[in-house]
């Protein structure tokens, strides 16, 4: 009876055992969200954007902003060369003079099991990747060998971050219930900007709506150097016999000189008048805002 009893006592502990495995299981909500729940390409879809596109005018003396109607249509479904199906994307240009839209560029999407590639200008990204789950990195351009950005040495480096997975957005006008944000990059690079050193900025940012595709990107990389000229200086030395004599000294002519008085003892350079004589800007920027969708 009594080895009946334990064997009893043993089953029974086995079948709690297994009740709160299945009951922990049933309970947990955590779910994964595929990448492709941000994503619906397929024959036929497109997308309208107001682009922005920022340029350096002409001797790098400031930024113009040009605007521009496209519209990037799904117009076939191929094979990559992994065998793999690709989405070929035409992008039209509107042209508001004649009020038809032009063929301006050829991009490609290919869907994989947990990621997303989008191929732009032969350079190939990847742009989204399963789960979306909130501050999840990647190295979005790890098939990149060379950097785009002129101050940025490190761009196949870029860990792209997800941040507000699930969150509505705004923008053009138009609302979306779940979004995600993927952060590609935000540099902190000499912040606040200074008109008198070299400064410089990159960002990149994407923004992606459930059952839509990209709805925003915003990338901006641009720096900005000036030359100065020095003039008014004054150089401070011990007088023969004690005290200090004051002299003017031409800093801008000769720099060097300067420094060398600089590093003797008990010499000081003052009151110097720093103008700047010659800046410029160099850098580029894109941002689409979506207009409307199918």
């Amino acid at each position: 009876m009594k080895v009946l009893n334990r064997v009893t006592l043993i089953i029974f502990a086995c079948m709690a055992s297994l009740y709160f495995i299945a009951c922990k299981k049933t309970n947990d909500t955590t779910q994964f969200v595929s990448y492709k729940n941000y994503t619906a390409p397929g024959l036929g879809k497109y997308i309208i954007y107001k682009l922005d596109s920022t340029i350096t005018a002409s001797f790098g003396a400031y930024f113009v902003v040009h605007s521009y109607l496209i519209k990037d249509s799904i117009v076939e479904v191929i094979k990559d060369n992994l065998d793999r199906e690709t989405f070929k994307i035409f992008r039209y240009q509107y042209d508001s003079v004649h009020h038809v839209w032009n063929a301006s560029n050829t991009f490609y999407l290919t869907p994989t099991a947990n990621t997303l590639e989008y191929v732009e200008n032969n350079l190939r990204y990847i742009s989204l990747v399963s789960p979306v789950v909130e501050l999840n990195q990647w190295q979005g351009n790890s098939y990149i060998s060379t950097s785009l950005y002129n101050q940025n040495n490190f761009f196949p480096t870029w860990t792209y971050t997800y941040k507000n997975v699930g969150q509505p957005f705004s923008i053009g006008g138009l609302n979306f219930a779940n979004t995600v944000t993927v952060e590609e990059y935000d540099s902190l690079d000499n912040r606040p900007f200074s008109a008198t050193n070299y400064s410089a900025y990159s960002k990149a940012y994407e923004v992606y709506a459930q059952n839509v595709g990209l709805i925003y990107k915003d990338i901006l990389s641009w720096e900005y150097n000036s030359f100065t000229s020095i003039s008014g200086c004054k150089l401070v030395k011990p007088k023969t016999g004690g005290g200090f004599d004051t002299t003017l000294i031409d800093c801008d002519a000769n720099r060097p000189l300067c420094d060398s008085f600089k590093a003797l003892p008990n010499y000081k350079i003052i009151n110097c008048d720093t103008s700047i004589n010659q800046f410029v800007y160099d850098g580029y920027g894109i941002r689409q805002t979506v207009v409307s969708h199918n």
